[in-house]
């Protein structure tokens, strides 16, 4: 699905978001939370864009994304 480096997995969730939703979420093994150590803002910047643009192209599957920490 989405093509990045750090995507572990992805899924769709409908979710109650101001009507309902497509939501695709992707799971990453970058540290989400800006105050770790770990937290690289370029790669989760460029992951961002390649959940956008995969979101983009196929506005009939998904109306959004949410991107989750891998555990």
């Amino acid at each position: 699905m989405v093509d990045h480096p750090n995507v572990r997995a992805t899924s769709i969730v409908a979710m109650e978001l101001d009507g309902q939703q497509r939501v695709l979420v992707v799971d990453t093994d970058l540290k989400m939370d800006p105050e770790s150590p770990a937290y690289d803002h370029e790669k989760v910047g460029s992951l961002h864009q390649a959940c956008r643009s995969f979101v983009d192209k196929f506005p009939l599957l998904f109306d959004t994304y949410a991107i989750r920490a891998w555990k």
